[in-house]
């Protein structure tokens, strides 16, 4: 069963009987003068429907009781025939708190077709009215367009044309249903770091190919102050482009956060970064939060990226981000691609960057008045890093054998290193330079250090470039398979006759040798065409003695 069905089934009837006590005193007044009137009909010995012919009669004679006419009075009219008979039934089945005013409406009638419209409707290609009916006419069902509409309609709003079930829960979340309003002005600057990713909304030049690409912002927003305290621009989001942005963020303002509330990604649940005894957040005993998945609201610094790219991206052509002429971005690339156009650098958005930075942090703080948020920032209880080498902060368990340890393929080694064969110890290593670690003790207490014994397969020195090449690789692995696909799909596309083929080219003076002249449909890449004489066959000619052929080929062919 549809969940929309589950729901539509249990929903409260809004409009049941309410007891005396829950009625107002003016609806309990409403029914003891309706009590009087049906009191007065049921006593009567002549029948219901005499006795309302006598009241009415005495009414416009001004021969009623005293009681009956103020209780008419007080209604305003005596009602009609059906209206008494319903008044009567009522009272006989609840007494008085059966003539509660409690107006109903009539009563809507109930069609066969109604479960199957709401599993249509609430389907995930989101369907029209119209072919929500098309489909029920289809099985059988007999209904108008007006009528599923009106039925849609007047459903409460979580099973309408905005329910979940059409635009999916988590939009439905964000954009109808309440949510926490944070504030952070209880929160001392510096204490807590909120961090993401943000593939920005502007195609700039690659560096080393000038093709068209989004690099990736990787950022670190202080809660407290809103000011963006570290931040680090690379291709796609990493462990290396996370920890550069946190320790050069640790570097400059000199101060280690108490907590972070980071993203889900890779870059931020790593091992490098999110090892219990070997990552970053370890060395430093940062407390480290992850946001729950798809829940943009609960980060601030999504709100910063939003208007960064109001303030930047949207000052380029290049701009895709939202509200953007799709046509017009296209129009871009395309001249970029024909050299009419040249894309901005990447250095040329750093500096609209940077300065757009300038700008925002001296700008108002959003919730505490007249301070702006590097004023805010200032005021900052400074935790020292307590380091001065920024460059090993990479760390990554290792254990040791033989007096040597293994790190990335590297083996290094060191004298007394043999000593804690058997043990696990942590390499503190440099992301640039491989030549040297540091070993410690899980506690963090250093040992000593190591130099590099030998590499496995001629390793670069730079970590960094290391990671680029893998990621190279996979580029060109996974282009390679795209290739064999598309291959393969013109390869099947190309059977034809054998002996139509044979016939054909042999008018042309060749031979066909062919590993299986029993088949009637080979693969045109099986045959071997040996030329006599160099000649030219016309394709066409012989695709259209031959068969049709899916995909295109050229006109001639020289043999």
């Amino acid at each position: 069963m549809h969940p929309a069905v589950m729901k539509f089934n249990k929903l409260v009837n809004i409009t049941g009987d309410k007891s005396w006590s829950e009625s107002t005193t003016k609806a309990r007044g409403i029914a003891q003068s309706r009590s009087i009137i049906v009191k007065h009909l049921i006593n009567q010995d002549s029948g219901l429907d005499a006795a309302f012919k006598g009241l009415r009669y005495s009414l416009n004679h001004g021969e009623a009781l005293p009681s009956v006419a103020s209780a008419v009075m007080a209604l305003g009219k005596l009602p009609g025939r059906a209206t008494i008979y319903n008044w009567v039934s009522a009272y006989k089945l609840n007494k008085i708190e059966g003539l509660l005013p409690q107006f109903k409406g009539k009563a809507r009638t109930q069609h066969p077709w109604e479960l199957r419209c709401l599993a249509l409707y609430h389907a995930s290609n989101s369907p029209s009215f119209a072919q929500v009916t098309d489909q029920l006419v289809k099985e059988g069902y007999k209904c108008k367009d007006f009528q599923v509409r009106r039925f849609i309609t007047e459903l409460p709003h979580e099973l309408g044309s905005q329910s979940s079930y059409r635009i999916g829960a988590k939009l439905y979340r964000e954009k109808h249903k309440d949510h926490l309003f944070r504030s952070t002005d209880n929160i001392a600057p510096g204490f807590i770091y909120n961090g993401d990713g943000h593939t920005i909304d502007v195609y700039c030049a690659h560096p080393k190919t000038g093709k068209p690409y989004r690099p990736e912002l990787t950022a670190f927003q202080d809660v407290g102050s809103r000011m963006i305290v570290g931040w680090e621009l690379s291709d796609a989001e990493s462990a290396i482009s996370t920890m550069t942005a946190l320790t050069r963020s640790m570097r400059e303002h000199e101060h280690v956060p108490a907590m972070l509330y980071l993203d889900n990604g890779s870059g931020y649940k790593n091992s490098l970064m999110n090892d219990k005894t070997a990552g970053l957040y370890a060395q430093f005993e940062i407390e480290a939060i992850f946001a729950i998945p798809g829940n943009a609201r609960a980060k601030w610094i999504e709100r910063f990226f939003k208007h960064m790219e109001e303030r930047v991206g949207k000052r380029f052509d290049s701009f895709c981000g939202r509200g953007h002429d799709e046509r017009r971005k296209q129009l871009v690339l395309k001249e970029v691609k024909q050299g009419k156009r040249k894309l901005p650098s990447v250095e040329e958005w750093i500096s609209e960057f940077t300065s757009f930075l300038n700008d925002y942090h001296n700008s108002a703080h959003p919730e505490i008045k007249d301070k702006t948020r590097q004023q805010v920032w200032d005021e900052i209880e400074r935790v020292d890093p307590g380091i001065d080498d920024y460059s090993v902060l990479p760390r990554a368990k290792v254990n040791v054998l033989r007096g040597r340890v293994v790190l990335h393929k590297r083996t290094y080694s060191a004298d007394y290193l043999h000593q804690f064969n058997g043990q696990e110890l942590v390499a503190g290593y440099d992301l640039h330079d491989d030549s040297q670690i540091n070993l410690y003790q899980e506690n963090g207490e250093f040992i000593m250090f190591a130099a590099l014994k030998s590499k496995t397969h001629a390793l670069p020195t730079s970590r960094v470039i290391e990671a680029e090449q893998n990621r190279l690789n996979g580029q060109i692995k996974r282009l390679a398979i795209k290739e064999s696909e598309a291959r393969a799909r013109l390869t099947a596309h190309s059977v034809v006759d054998v002996a139509s083929v044979e016939a054909l080219v042999a008018n042309c003076g060749t031979q066909i040798e062919h590993e299986q002249p029993t088949d009637l449909n080979l693969d045109i890449n099986d045959f071997v065409i040996d030329v006599q004489t160099p000649q030219t066959i016309d394709v066409q000619s012989l695709l259209a003695d031959v068969g049709d052929v899916d995909e295109p080929l050229e006109n001639n062919y020289e043999l």
